[in-house]
């Protein structure tokens, strides 16, 4: 009967093959069966799923989906990232993306990917926080994986059929708050080395990121402006920053170091500066802005507990922390500066929309975030201040009725 799909053999094979169709495609795979009931027992099988789409009550998956790993949908998504998604403005992988991705290689890469489930990612959820990763950091390795789902979905032709659900970890014990004084990074400028000083001046007077000031390259230089491509802008939308004397005089210093060759208005000896942390995380122990712990000494919320002494050896267990292990750093980030930026720059008096031209954030809740606007004692004094226009409003009221009862 039309609908009911077929049953056949292909010549010099033993196995019986079956053919259906589902909204005018046909699909056709082999049984791995020799016996002819055993191969209709794997076509009704096949035609209810094709019934239970056809009826909403699910999702059909094809036998060329079936066959599909996690591992090939990470390279799809890869592939996808380099063209620039949606915008195909070209990108860069960088490095911490591709540690995430091998990650989700070694846990799910072999898998198929139709087969991976909400009891599987919850799975790779109990490893991570078993290693101490917070959930800001577990959330950055799943918001991988659904793209992942989300590109093989929305490709041509489809590659899966259906997303991945994946939860999304409460972060809010995660946000950070570090801000420098204008003295404490006065102090961080001298104890960084000479190639990277500018580099943290320029992100103090700006609130640029890192990875955008490390890009910035002479030929985006007009005038009294510098004009970022979207391609060096996290958001994809290019931005200019205008020059104040404090730009250029940073500027003026990059011009002595320029070496020939070398496009970039930063660098170190010509070369692109691609990893800070060692001098950063220096800098700022001796400062005392941040700390060395002890990477296998933790309590049971899996918290460092263990401060290492000056020479990198831990007090409880002893281990002496030495390249290529490094003990765990905790304290400052450069991207401290950004938040630094956004509080000074409301705290002068200046408008959000204002702000952000500065710093390049895409939203008001965002750029609030960053700049902190309150400490706890501004936000006590502004309660305060709430509750007492609320006991003089209560007064002026009770005031009005017995007036108008005496009336």
């Amino acid at each position: 009967m039309r609908g009911d799909g077929r049953i056949y053999q292909r010549p010099g094979s033993s196995f019986w093959w079956v053919e259906y169709s589902l909204r005018g495609k046909t699909f056709r795979e082999s049984t791995k069966k020799t016996d002819a009931d055993e191969a209709r027992k794997f076509l009704k099988w096949k035609l209810k799923y094709v019934g239970a789409d056809q009826i909403g009550m699910g999702q059909f998956v094809g036998p060329a989906q079936e066959r599909v790993r996690v591992n090939q949908i990470l390279d799809d998504l890869l592939a996808n990232y380099k063209l620039g998604g949606k915008k195909r403005i070209p990108r860069e992988v960088s490095a911490e993306m591709q540690s995430q991705v091998n990650r989700l290689r070694e846990h799910f890469g072999t898998m198929r990917a139709v087969a991976v489930h909400r009891r599987d990612v919850n799975g790779f959820i109990e490893t991570l926080r078993a290693e101490g990763k917070k959930n800001a950091t577990i959330n950055r390795f799943l918001q991988l994986l659904a793209q992942a789902y989300s590109v093989a979905v929305a490709s041509d032709p489809q590659v899966l059929s259906r997303p991945l659900t994946v939860p999304k970890l409460d972060e809010s014990d995660n946000v950070r708050k570090g801000k420098f004084s204008p003295a404490e990074a006065e102090a961080v400028f001298n104890n960084l080395p000479k190639y990277m000083t500018d580099v943290a001046r320029w992100a103090y007077e700006t609130g640029a990121r890192a990875g955008e000031i490390l890009k910035l390259k002479w030929s985006y230089l007009n005038g009294d402006v510098i004009s970022i491509p979207a391609t060096d802008c996290k958001n994809r939308k290019p931005r200019q920053i205008a020059l104040t004397p404090e730009l250029e005089a940073i500027l003026e210093r990059r011009r002595a170091a320029r070496v020939a060759g070398c496009p970039l208005i930063f660098h170190h000896d010509g070369h692109a500066i691609t990893d800070y942390r060692d001098c950063w995380h220096t800098a700022c122990v001796l400062l005392g802005l941040g700390h060395w712990y002890c990477r296998d000494c933790r309590d049971v919320e899996q918290n460092f507990i263990s401060l290492l002494d000056a020479t990198k050896t831990c007090p409880t267990c002893g281990t002496k922390w030495t390249w290529p292990r490094e003990p765990k750093y905790l304290g400052r980030v450069f991207h401290d500066f950004r938040r630094s930026a956004s509080h000074e720059l409301f705290k002068a008096g200046n408008s959000i929309e204002d702000c952000k031209l500065i710093t390049g954030h895409a939203t008001d809740a965002m750029f609030k975030r960053y700049a902190d606007l309150f400490s706890d004692e501004e936000k006590q004094e502004r309660q305060r201040e709430t509750q007492k226009r609320r006991a003089e409003w209560r007064e002026a009221t009770q005031a009005v009725e017995l007036t108008t009862q005496v009336q």
